[in-house]
Formats: structure tokens, C-alpha cells, sequence
């Protein structure tokens, strides 16, 4: 899963969900598979008021192919997988009344994790880019302008590799193509 803060709060998704209130978890982008067959989505997360340490709820986002795209073997050797996604899926309005749709920051931060969905909603982590993998220490993430192109490469702090080598994150690739390139405020 690769999660990401579009609020510009700055504040790194990370596996201390319950500690941190589920801080920075805004929007993901899933792959998700059982061995024979894999899709990707991209979903809302929406906190609840009343108690803030559970889960969020899945909300999936309207997509289509011109959109939001998932390439399970990007390389050819089965161990990359793509998701491409146009920033106007991320502008989403999560309440329920009519008012005017939410525009994300230009300021975004992200977390990129392996985790396997458990009972009652929560989830076991298995890697992130933190050097503790899906223990402390955490990943701190770079400040992505999304008003400005780019195109980097993060890799993972420390030498962190989980007992199941399939489950490791490498590196994340994340580029930025904007339609008016312009600085961050």
C-alpha cells in the first residue's frame, strides 16, 4: 500500500496507527492479490469522530483506465509493480452535504508499506520505508511540491529485511507531471 497525506500537514503516514490516531493516512493506492490474480484501487480514508485509534473506513475513489492505471510486472521479472494515478482523483470531497470539493495541498508526504489486512480491520505490517521496517524507527518523508515536476527514487532507511524476502520494499519511484508546472508556496 502506498499511503498518502495530501492535507499539508506534513505529517508522515506510519505503523504507529493506533498511537498516532491513524495521523497522515489520507488517501491510498492498493495492490492486493492472492497469489493467482491482483488488482489495484485507490480509496478515501475516512477517520471516525467518535473514536479516532480505529481503523478508517475504505472509501473507493471513481476511477477508470484514463485515470488511475496498475501494472503488476512493470519489469518483466515479476518483482516491480506501477500504479499510475492523475492528481484529479485526489480531489474528493468526503462529506456527505453539498459544498464546494476539497483541493488537496500542493504539499503532499507518503509511506509505502506491505501489510495484510486482519480481523477487525486492522492490519499487520510487514515493511515500510522506515529503517525498523514495521517497527520504530520510522520513515520521514520528503516534502513532495505537487505543483512542480519531478521525477525520484526513495529507498528505504536502514537494512531492514523481513523474514519473508518478498515482503521487502526496494525503493519507490514517485514522479510529478503537472499541467502548469508552477514553484510551492
Amino acid at each position: 500500500m502506498f499511503v498518502l497525506n495530501t492535507s499539508g500537514s506534513r505529517v508522515t503516514p506510519s505503523t504507529d496507527t493506533v498511537q498516532t490516531n491513524w495521523a497522515g493516512y489520507q488517501f491510498m493506492l492498493i495492490a492486493s492479490g492472492n497469489g493467482i490474480s491482483s488488482r489495484a484501487q485507490a480509496v478515501y480514508l475516512e477517520h471516525s469522530a467518535v473514536n479516532p485509534h480505529s481503523p478508517p473506513g475504505w472509501l473507493p475513489l471513481g476511477t477508470n483506465p484514463q485515470n488511475f492505471s496498475y501494472n503488476l510486472n512493470n519489469n518483466g521479472t515479476g518483482t516491480e509493480l506501477e500504479m499510475l494515478a492523475q492528481r484529479r482523483i485526489f480531489d474528493y470531497n468526503p462529506s456527505r452535504s453539498p459544498s464546494p470539493s476539497s483541493t488537496p495541498s500542493n504539499v503532499w508526504t507518503f509511506n509505502a508499506f506491505v501489510s495484510q489486512a486482519q480481523p477487525g480491520g486492522n492490519w499487520a505490517f510487514y515493511d515500510s520505508m522506515g529503517a525498523g521496517g514495521p517497527t520504530d524507527p520510522q520513515y520521514v518523508s520528503p516534502v513532495l511540491c505537487m505543483t512542480e515536476p519531478f521525477d525520484q527514487t526513495f529507498f528505504p532507511l536502514g537494512n531492514f529485511a523481513p523474514p519473508d524476502q518478498s515482503a521487502q520494499i526496494v525503493s519507490v519511484e514517485i514522479a510529478n507531471n503537472p499541467a502548469s508546472p508552477a514553484p510551492c508556496p
